[in-house]
């Protein structure tokens, strides 16, 4: 991982995206790609559909437009208009810490930023604590979809200890942090973000997380044998990700899918979908504009 570093007087600029959308539909996603792509922060305006990208040290933007180009031809979102402007020296590091704070993701799990684990313990407020590196990928508890994924993990964890579990997008892998940390047997975490294997490794460390239950790889579910089976798949992505990758998924399920990142408005088709695919749907959870379906295979 990239770390920010202290500026000086001599330190170069930092540069910024402003990227300018028509509406707000896209703001979250957006958001949420740009993060795992490294980037040092991404601040949603309030009042207008535009984000402000801010770069690390040594960054350009044009790999990261590049990226964004191919991210929205993939899932169908309309490219914003850009802007690249220079940020006068600041210790971004310090900003950054500064509005990053512990707080509690779900009513189960709080999160607490590395920079701050020393001076917590293994629960707050009687909920488990959970330590991210956050800027690294996606998912450090910030976003409804990951909330809404973790509580369902949580649920079948207490139900049915020594589960196994695929992790499909893991992205910085908190949800199968999580997981072992609640007792699944052994985990297979994937995603096709070279960014997210340091991610994971990294938050397996900082929360004790036993390795040895992991297999971690960078790739797509086509690199899962075809006989492998496990009891829990979870699929926290955006909806058109999940419904290319699913067919491939669905025949490695025993028992449970946890499926996150679909837009309420979209719920009943995807529901349709899911039910094509021999799932009947147990659980629909929502939070804010998003929603999650806990499944059973039929």
């Amino acid at each position: 991982m990239e770390t920010l570093q202290r500026l000086t007087d001599k330190t170069p600029e930092f540069p910024q995206i402003i990227l300018i959308f028509k509406n707000r539909d896209w703001l979250l996603t957006v958001s949420d790609f740009l993060m795992g792509k490294g980037v040092a922060s991404v601040e949603i305006q309030e009042d207008f559909p535009v984000l402000r990208v801010i770069l690390t040290h040594g960054k350009t933007e044009e790999p990261v437009i590049q990226s964004l180009k191919r991210f929205c031809e993939a899932v169908g979102a309309p490219f914003p208009e850009i802007r690249v402007e220079k940020l006068i020296n600041q210790d971004w590091m310090a900003v950054f810490r500064e509005h990053f704070t512990p707080f509690a993701m779900t009513r189960n799990v709080f999160i607490v930023p590395s920079w701050l684990k020393d001076e917590y313990g293994e629960t707050k407020e009687g909920k488990q604590v959970i330590i991210v590196e956050p800027g690294q990928a996606f998912g450090t508890g910030l976003h409804a979809t990951t909330a809404l994924a973790t509580d369902m993990v949580l649920d079948y964890a207490r139900s049915y200890p020594g589960f196994s579990m695929i992790d499909a997008g893991t992205g910085s892998g908190i949800l199968s942090v999580i997981a072992e940390k609640n007792g699944a047997r052994n985990i297979i975490a994937f995603d096709i973000d070279p960014l997210c294997s340091g991610a994971l490794r990294t938050h397996l460390a900082l929360n004790c997380s036993n390795r040895e239950k992991f297999q971690l790889f960078v790739g797509t579910e086509a690199a899962i044998r075809n006989t492998v089976r496990a009891d829990l798949v979870v699929i926290n992505i955006i909806e058109t990700i999940i419904r290319k990758i699913l067919p491939a998924l669905a025949p490695m399920v025993t028992d449970r899918l946890i499926l996150s990142g679909i837009l309420e408005q979209d719920s009943d088709a995807f529901i349709s979908f899911v039910q094509g695919l021999g799932f009947t749907v147990l659980e629909t959870q929502a939070r804010d504009e998003w929603v999650a379906f806990n499944c059973v295979k039929n």
